[in-house]
């Protein structure tokens, strides 16, 4: 990965931080924070495991977070969380 491809990574996945925390962290004011509140560590790894898979990571890469996208990573957490009581 050259340095461009670097920092539009590091560009990507903090807006998909961003875009995670507007909907599932009471910290930062998210819509559906009462029944989720994840941390920034949760949403950081759920987001990692995510891009693990390549399809994932091109479509983020090229496109952006949508609503599919934040879905899956809340699954991703949900099932982390699951996993980890």
């Amino acid at each position: 990965m050259n340095m461009i491809e670097m920092q539009k990574l590091a560009e990507r996945g903090m807006e998909f931080l961003s875009y995670m925390r507007m909907f599932y962290s009471k910290e930062h004011g998210g819509i559906y924070a009462d029944e989720t509140d994840f941390s920034t560590e949760e949403i950081v790894n759920g987001i990692n495991e995510y891009l693990k898979d390549q399809d994932n990571y091109r479509g983020i890469m090229q496109y952006g977070a949508d609503t599919v996208d934040r879905e899956r990573v809340r699954l991703i957490i949900e099932t982390q969380r699951l996993t980890t009581e």
